[in-house]
């Protein structure tokens, strides 16, 4: 459309304009199977697919107002289940500022959820892309637990809000994605989204989720191996310009967000990790 900003694959949600009212505008579908979100605690579970929803708008950089589902409920647990879920899905929109409008409901064998979300612009959107030459690449809250849910059934993450740091960062950012598919998948697509820039990350920085620490360690596996799987966290990763490390910096409650790597316009563009700041960088495989 004529009316639409941002280019295939640049941002999270679609951004377009209305007259001279600038909208975005995002929908998901989620299933257990899929997205290997569990129903162990079906409220948290309505929390979460109101947080995965809304997570494209604050990657946008854009304020939730407006919110239409469709319920697909289990027909064997249909009230207890629609009673819970709900609980979930209002605690999530009043914590976001999002009003529900409507929607539909449906009944099959398993559980089903769609999610459309709308949000306004209080500034400019916050894309994919980026012109900057360099950047500081941060990102919010922790990582692996998105993982962990898919492979272990008795789990179930617990997603966050973002949308007020994001309203306090917003001056400072010149980048941002959420982790719907994962840290290493979100990194991957920002590199093909911005062909010319080479994304250097300290493994080491990343914060681990405690709980994925905790499997990893009576596992016996490197947690860093969470990082590579699709299972989302929907954290956010941001860029931030060198000269604005301070500010933003400032503006961010005490360990909200942490430094995980650099973006920079290179001969040499893709993905590139490190074991630690000092380590050599080597390539994605």
């Amino acid at each position: 459309s004529p009316a639409q900003h941002n280019a295939l694959f640049e941002s999270d949600a679609e951004i377009f304009s209305i007259g001279q009212t600038r909208l975005a505008i995002t929908t998901d579908e989620f299933c257990e199977e899929e997205d290997g979100f569990r129903a162990t605690n079906i409220e948290q579970l309505g929390w979460n697919l109101v947080a995965a929803t809304l997570s494209d708008l604050a990657a946008t950089g854009a304020d939730p107002a407006f919110f239409l589902h469709v319920l697909g409920l289990p027909g064997h647990d249909f009230e207890r289940f629609a009673s819970e879920l709900t609980q979930g899905i209002n605690s999530a929109l009043k914590a976001g500022g999002c009003y529900l409008l409507g929607g539909d409901t449906s009944c099959s064998e398993h559980w089903r959820y769609v999610g459309t979300a709308i949000g306004t612009f209080r500034g400019e959107p916050l894309l994919r892309s980026t012109e900057a030459y360099q950047l500081l690449l941060y990102a919010t809250g922790s990582f692996g637990d998105g993982n962990l849910s898919a492979l272990n059934p008795a789990y179930q993450a617990k997603f966050e809000l973002h949308h007020d740091f994001i309203r306090r960062v917003r001056p400072f950012l010149s980048l941002g994605m959420d982790s719907s598919d994962g840290l290493r998948n979100t990194l991957a697509t920002l590199c093909m989204v911005n062909p010319s820039a080479k994304i250097t990350i300290d493994a080491d920085a990343v914060p681990v989720h405690p709980d994925v620490a905790a499997f990893c360690q009576s596992a016996g596996m490197p947690k860093q191996g969470f990082f590579l799987g699709s299972g989302g966290e929907y954290e956010l990763i941001v860029g931030v310009c060198p000269d604005q490390r301070e500010a933003f910096e400032k503006s961010c409650q005490s360990g909200e967000a942490t430094c995980i790597g650099r973006f920079e316009k290179s001969e040499q563009p893709g993905l590139f990790w490190q074991k630690t700041a000092e380590s050599p960088a080597k390539p994605d495989i």
